[in-house]
């Protein structure tokens, strides 16, 4: 533990303490673990350096990086002068530098150097760039070619930054996973070696062809490529095929074969990723977590006023909370501290209840908001008459919503069917659901809504070019831009379905999943990356789509590919000249199907040592880092669903003693999926059998004051009404929050 900060006179903290708590709160929640240089004022900084704006400015800049080669050499915008791309990568690199500089300055350096690794890696990779840079913009300035062997680093600069965390954990967890991946890899590849040596004894003798002439298990090296495409049965049965023509006894070979490399190793390879990626994962949440409280007990610490109780004051508590949340209400400050049933504000925070408050801010506490819709203060008299309750009270009845559900699944089973007569009167139906939405609770309650922005999205855009394509006629118009925005519309089916109870837990498992899920996703961008930019040094202009009836074109500008398989099969688009197209040929590789295919052109245009650079992507890209992708995602999806459906995670208890607690204060809580002016008896109505009569009878004959006489009831319970949702981290360990004691200081 770290020793007590001084505070001043009077025993209460300074201002400085509770600014570093509250930063110190706020990188706790968010993940960010800053190691806080307490001798600088950095505080502004850090606040700067974590705002929403630094942070999209140095994603640009990442993003500039990894586009960049679009407009480098070999350049998919070749009309791009080399200036443009200098000037990008200048103020790329110059963003990330000042990123670079601000983390380090936050935080004491010599723990940092001490203990981490990036601020070397990002040293180390950016002054490799800015040489190689340099070196390459003087030489073909003068003609000369040069190979940018810096590009390929570039993906290290999210890595190296502080705010590249999440990646670092991911790529952390591959590399301490590799040498248990690197056993199973090590017998596998014996075994495919092994088994070439069996078929290169039992079949080299009877000079057996492929169909193209090729030479059949004649050769070891060509053997041993075959076998290992057949591991990842892209090639299946045709490498059987010669063998089983002569005999149906050479089957048995590569049944075998199969039957141990595909069946047993690839799925035992599976199986130690999985095992090993939760160890580490495992391991690394730990880690988190004792960082986590750590810095807990450093921060109460540094807020206990008094030394001989121990404790927090309820003054400090407020000052603290109004620095957590600059716009936060008394009432709301007044909220959290009820949560944490203390009897008297005199008592002061314990150790137990200030760790308490934290897990607590992960609880989103609002009011409520009564704020009047725009008719309701202009026109009061229009929007409170008979007809138009009328037309509110329709619009909130579950009828309105089946009414649109039904038009929903109508549209889609039109499109499905190519019948287009009945597209406008859905057109229109769909505008007259967003304008009455937006009449009944306000367009800014009705933009708050992200489902309804997607909904006025598309409407709008589809209406517009509707009315362009029909009444502008001498407009030329893309239909299939047309098609194209009618089809998205029915993606509105998923909102459906994701609105049914079975499928509930589902979709809030893949909505919690697919945040992180985007890591992971760079990281495997990262390694496309890498092999894009080695494969155009590589292979750039030795295969080449020709858009004409020749027979350079229809062997990709190669007299070699004439009558290969690959320019049979029509491949020719699929090279390396450019940066997009190197992406689409290491997505298809990484599909596996065709993938021998697509490496033989290479080859044939080079040498066979180019199998290598196909080798060694399918065993980093899809073997490695697929299958950790893969484990992730079984790890995630089981983890969100068991804990989606247990009633008793602490989220949830800590959720419902919050809600209890408020409750026996006075307040009135809405809580996350609770539809605000229900009643237990209307909700248990609710669950009932759908009775259409009566429905109908309730539309019919509605209260016309009854929303009205709602609305301002709830105008008067405003002070007391609360808005209470999770909104916290998934990264917070609410069991080792709840349970630390103050013995533990």
């Amino acid at each position: 533990m770290t020793t007590r900060v001084q505070t001043n006179s009077g025993g209460k903290p300074s201002t400085l303490d509770v600014d570093y708590a509250a930063a110190e709160i706020l990188a706790i929640n968010a993940c960010h673990y800053v190691r806080f240089a307490q001798d600088k004022p950095v505080l502004k900084l850090y606040n700067f350096y974590y705002s929403i704006y630094w942070y999209w400015i140095v994603w640009f800049a990442d993003v500039a990086l990894l586009i960049l080669p679009c407009i480098e050499r070999p350049a998919y915008f070749t009309s791009v002068p080399t200036w443009v791309a200098l000037i990008f990568e200048i103020l790329a690199l110059s963003i990330l530098l000042a990123s670079f500089i601000i983390s380090m300055h936050l935080q004491n350096k010599r723990k940092l150097l001490h203990e981490a690794v990036y601020p070397y890696v990002f040293s180390v990779v950016f002054i490799l760039s800015i040489i190689d840079m340099i070196i390459y913009y003087i030489l073909i300035s003068n003609t000369h070619r040069y190979i940018r062997w810096s590009r390929p680093l570039r993906v290290l600069f999210p890595f190296a930054l502080q705010t590249g965390q999440n990646i670092r954990r991911v790529i952390r967890n591959i590399l301490r996973t590799l040498p248990n991946i690197a056993n199973v890899m090590f017998l596998f590849l014996l075994s495919v070696l092994t088994f070439t040596l069996l078929g290169v004894g039992i079949l080299k003798n009877k000079k057996l062809t492929y169909p193209n002439g090729n030479e059949y298990f004649t050769y070891y090296l060509d053997t041993a490529w075959d076998l290992y495409v057949l591991t990842t049965t892209a090639n299946n049965p045709d490498v059987m095929m010669p063998a089983f023509n002569n005999s149906i006894l050479y089957v048995i070979f590569f049944m075998a074969y199969l039957l141990v490399n595909l069946y047993l190793f690839m799925n035992l390879l599976l199986a130690v990723i999985f095992s090993n990626y939760k160890q580490q994962l495992q391991e690394e949440q730990q880690v988190i977590r004792k960082r986590q409280l750590d810095t807990v007990l450093v921060i109460f610490e540094r807020l206990s006023s008094d030394s001989s109780t121990n404790r927090i004051s309820y003054e400090t508590y407020t000052r603290l909370m109004h620095a957590i949340k600059s716009d936060i209400t008394e009432n709301i400050v007044e909220a959290y501290w009820k949560t944490l049933n203390i009897p008297n504000n005199e008592d002061g925070l314990s150790l137990t209840k200030f760790t308490e408050l934290l897990f607590n801010l992960n609880f989103d506490l609002r009011q409520r908001s009564s704020e009047q819709t725009i008719l309701q203060k202009k026109c009061p008299s229009i929007y409170n008459s008979k007809p138009s309750r009328v037309i509110i009270d329709f619009v909130n009845t579950g009828l309105f919503r089946a009414i649109i559900n039904l038009l929903i699944i109508a549209n889609a089973i039109c499109l499905a069917a190519s019948y287009n007569d009945l597209e406008w009167f859905f057109l229109a139906s769909f505008v007259v659901e967003a304008l009455l939405k937006m009449y009944a609770i306000g367009v800014k309650e009705y933009f708050h809504h992200r489902w309804n922005i997607f909904d006025f999205t598309i409407v709008f855009v589809s209406t517009t070019y509707s009315l362009l394509a029909a009444f502008v006629t001498n407009l030329s118009l893309n239909k299939d831009v047309l098609d194209a925005i009618l089809v998205i519309r029915i993606l509105r089916l998923v909102k459906l379905v994701g609105n049914i109870e079975r499928f509930k837990v589902i979709f809030g498992t893949f909505s919690k999943v697919i945040p992180t899920l985007i890591t992971y996703l760079r990281v495997m961008f990262m390694t496309y990356y890498i092999f894009a930019m080695i494969g155009m040094e590589i292979f750039q202009y030795r295969i080449s789509y020709i858009d004409a009836n020749t027979t350079l074109a229809l062997a990709c500008n190669d007299t070699r590919l004439i009558n290969s398989e690959f320019a049979r099969s029509q491949y020719c688009r699929n090279n390396f000249n450019d940066y997009f197209s190197s992406l689409i040929v290491l997505f298809e590789l990484t599909v596996v199907n065709q993938w021998h295919v697509l490496a033989s052109g290479f080859v044939l245009v080079t040498t066979k040592v180019a199998r290598l650079f196909f080798l060694a992507f399918h065993l980093n890209a899809v073997i490695v880092v697929l299958n950790i992708f893969t484990a992730f995602v079984i790890d995630s999806f089981l983890n969100q669903y068991i804990l989606s459906q247990s009633k008793k995670f602490p989220w949830v208890e800590q959720e419902n003693i919050i809600a209890e607690r408020l409750t026996e204060q006075g307040y009135r809580i809405i809580r996350r999926f609770e539809k605000e002016n229900k009643s237990e008896g209307e909700e248990a109505a609710a669950k009932k059998k759908f009775n259409l009569k009566k429905s109908l009878h309730n539309f019919v004959q509605p209260s016309i004051y009854r929303r009205m006489t709602v609305v301002l009831q709830s105008m008067g319970e405003d002070e007391r009404a609360l808005l209470l949702r999770w909104s916290g981290n998934v990264d917070l360990d609410p069991d080792a929050l709840l349970h630390l004691t103050d013995n533990t200081s």
